[in-house]
C-alpha cells in the first residue's frame, strides 16, 4: 500500500507546463482501447508507430499480447490515455515513446513523462519495462544529427532511473545502431525512423528474455 501511495504522489507532483500537449486523436484512436483483443492478456505494448506496426503475437509467439500503439503519439499524449488502460488484466507493460517529441531542448520534461508512466503502472500493480529511444538515421535527419545527441542524453536519464526504480529497460541501440556515431543502421530501417522485420525480430528476442526472467 505504501508503494502505491508513493507512486500516486509522484504522479500528482510532476508538472509539465514547459511542453505543449497536442493530442488531437480521432475517435477510433481512443476506441481501440476498449476492444477486447485476447481473453486473458498478460502483455501490453504501449507506444507510438514502432509499437503499432509490430506483429507482436507473431513476434513473441504468444496469444496474450495487446497492442496499444498509436502512430505519431507523443509522450504527453501517452500520459493522457493512461486512464483508458486502467484495470487492464495485463501483468507487464513495455513502454516505448519519445521520438515524436523531438527536436526539443526540454529533456527534463520528457523524462518527467516517463516517470509519470512508470508511476502509473506501479500504482496499478503492473511491471513496467522501459524501451530506450532509438536513434534515427540520416535518411530521416539529413545532416542535422543534434537530435540523436538529445536522445542519448534522455536515454542516460532513463537508464539511471530504471536502475533506481529496479525496473528493466531494453536498449536496442546496442544492436540496431552504430553507437560510435549515434546512428540507426540503414539495414534496420526503411526510412530512418521505422523498423524492418529483422529489427523487430531482434527486439522481440530482448522482450522474451525479460518475459522469461519474470516467468510470464
Amino acid at each position: 500500500m505504501a508503494i502505491v501511495l508513493l507512486a500516486y504522489a509522484i504522479l500528482k507532483s510532476i508538472k509539465y507546463s514547459s511542453v505543449e500537449r497536442d493530442c488531437s486523436y480521432k475517435l477510433e484512436a481512443f476506441d481501440f482501447h476498449y476492444k477486447k483483443e485476447v481473453d486473458s492478456p498478460n502483455i501490453l505494448m504501449l507506444g507510438n508507430s514502432l509499437i503499432k506496426f509490430g506483429a507482436w503475437d507473431s513476434l513473441l509467439q504468444r496469444k496474450d499480447v495487446i497492442n496499444r500503439g498509436i502512430s505519431g503519439d507523443k509522450l504527453s499524449c501517452i500520459c493522457n490515455r493512461l486512464g483508458y488502460l486502467k484495470n487492464t488484466t495485463a501483468k507487464i507493460c513495455f513502454i516505448e515513446g519519445g521520438i515524436n517529441d523531438f527536436p526539443t531542448n526540454d529533456i527534463e520534461a520528457l523524462f518527467g513523462y516517463y516517470k509519470q508512466i512508470v508511476a502509473f503502472w506501479k500504482a496499478e500493480g503492473k511491471i513496467p519495462v522501459i524501451n530506450l529511444i532509438l536513434y534515427v538515421s540520416p535518411k530521416a535527419l539529413g545532416k542535422d544529427m543534434d537530435m540523436n545527441k538529445s536522445i542519448f542524453q534522455l536515454n542516460n536519464l532513463l537508464k539511471a532511473f530504471a536502475t533506481q526504480e529496479k525496473i528493466d529497460c531494453i536498449d536496442m541501440n546496442q544492436q540496431l545502431a552504430d553507437n560510435g556515431k549515434f546512428l540507426l543502421k540503414d539495414e534496420y530501417t526503411p526510412d530512418g525512423i521505422h523498423l524492418t522485420g529483422a529489427a523487430y525480430g531482434l527486439w522481440a528476442k530482448e522482450i522474451n528474455k525479460i518475459l522469461k526472467k519474470k516467468q510470464l
